[in-house]
């Protein structure tokens, strides 16, 4: 996954996650997360809230402006 949006230690980031995930799985996203991040080896200074995606609403804009709700 590549992204081109620069977050700084004073942003806090959410990464919605299932419910249930192996250590190897945690391990795995959480390395993705940090490489995102910038900072491969380390998340020190980095506010990093994991959320159960079965907790979340996700709300998106169509092409043609239509609000999409999920939940």
């Amino acid at each position: 996954m590549a992204t081109t949006r620069k977050f700084s230690k004073e942003s806090t980031v959410y990464v919605s996650v299932p419910a249930k995930m192996s250590i190897e799985q945690t391990h795995s996203v959480t390395g993705e997360i940090l490489r995102i991040l910038g900072c491969p080896t380390c998340y020190s200074g980095f506010k990093i809230h994991f959320i159960d995606e079965s907790d979340m609403i996700n709300a998106s804009i169509g092409q043609r402006g239509e609000v999409n709700i999920s939940a």
